[in-house]
């Protein structure tokens, strides 16, 4: 007897590729849609609502809700899994994580600098001051594609890649946090930080899922009031799970359906619809779009191997089945996403600025070329493999 359809839909959300699937019909559902009828996008995607209590919180349209409102529940997830990873997980153990957690951090490192140097040279604005832009990687996103990229792969391929997803996201948020704020309200963060305190002393005191919620919505509230970006306050929220007890499963499972079902490609139609009459398609447009794609798939490649040859000089090493081979194929998926990156271009330059446009379609060609490379030569290393 088949599974009724609600009940399908739930369990087809738990899946690696559920996630890549839902953002890449969001993507492509926005993108052609601001081509298509791109009067109809921004008026029903930018039409603000002449309401002062959401005007104040910032969720006085469709994409404010998304961007800074549901975009909460996404960080949410990704606070919760690395909780879960930090307290039962891979990053439970130094000399399984430091490779990935290193390979994260230069992958980070060499985009930004490669941006700043790319920037200077050919004399991008954007790419300069964008320079946080092309750094992070989208968990939900890579893995799904590397579910595509086929069975063949050692299973320890995922865990190197989720280890190193998180902490690229840990580490993005935290830059995002420092770079994009601008006017920061001092007495917002104090209180934000009196709520981290309290929220962890009543997380401890009951196992009511609740408890969580409200944690999260105080925080995301402190971060408003701070003009600091407001969803960041979901991955602290999620830090504060213990995993102590059962219910905290199911509210890691609840809430990572609700972000791969809603949340993501939600925000992937309201983030990926161009527009294009800001867009000139002149000289600095195209240095801009080619050079993320360029920045993307050469830093992450370069800064990834790098930091894992760093910590294979301090005697942490990789799984055996993780060759450097496969590393640079992993490497490679990594320069897919936009979800994070294009949170940066929004708290920089604002998703009515030219800026903002170009690097979406250099985020979104970068995706596409570094997924269909990577996958092809991931497949290619595991039908080899099993030849052999």
């Amino acid at each position: 007897m088949s599974r009724p359809a609600p009940r399908q839909i739930f369990s087809g959300l738990d899946h690696d590729f559920s996630a890549a699937i839902s953002i890449g019909l969001g993507a492509s559902t926005g993108l052609l849609w601001s081509v298509l009828a791109r009067s109809s996008f921004h008026h029903i995607v930018d039409a603000t609502w002449s309401s002062s209590l959401l005007h104040g919180a910032n969720l006085d349209s469709l994409r404010a809700i998304s961007v800074n409102g549901l975009m909460a529940v996404f960080f949410f997830a990704v606070g919760i899994e690395l909780s879960h990873e930090l307290r039962t997980g891979a990053l439970k153990n130094p000399s399984l994580s430091m490779p990935p957690i290193l390979g994260a951090i230069g992958g980070m490192l060499v985009t930004a600098l490669l941006s700043e140097l790319v920037g200077v040279i050919v004399n991008s604005p954007t790419l300069r001051r964008g320079w946080g832009v092309p750094m992070a990687t989208d968990i939900a996103f890579t893995l799904g594609v590397v579910a595509i990229a086929g069975r063949r792969l050692p299973s320890e391929v995922r865990l190197f890649l989720l280890t190193l997803a998180i902490a690229d996201d840990a580490f993005s948020v935290v830059v995002l946090a420092v770079t994009g704020a601008t006017h920061v309200r001092g007495w917002g963060l104090g209180l934000f930080a009196l709520v981290v305190v309290a929220s962890y002393f009543l997380t401890r005191r009951t196992t009511w899922l609740g408890a969580n919620l409200i944690a999260l919505v105080a925080l995301w509230a402190c971060l408003v009031w701070a003009n600091v970006e407001p969803p960041l306050a979901g991955v602290v929220a999620g830090l504060l799970v213990t995993f102590e007890e059962p219910s905290s499963n199911v509210l890691e499972n609840v809430t990572s359906r609700l972000s791969n079902g809603v949340v993501l490609p939600l925000f992937a139609l309201v983030a990926c619809g161009v527009r294009w009459q800001s867009l000139s398609f002149d000289r600095a447009t195209f240095v801009v779009i080619f050079g993320l794609v360029a920045i993307r798939i050469v830093g992450k490649i370069v800064g990834i191997m790098g930091g894992v040859a760093f910590a294979r000089a301090f005697k942490w090493r990789l799984a055996p089945s993780i060759t450097w081979p496969v590393l640079a194929g992993v490497a490679t998926l990594c320069a897919i996403g936009f979800t994070v990156p294009l949170l940066f271009a929004n708290a920089l330059f604002g998703s009515r600025s030219a800026a903002y446009g170009a690097d979406t379609l250099g985020l979104l060609l970068a995706s596409a070329v570094a997924g269909i490379v990577g996958v092809t030569y991931l497949r290619w290393l595991g039908r080899s493999r099993t030849r052999s």
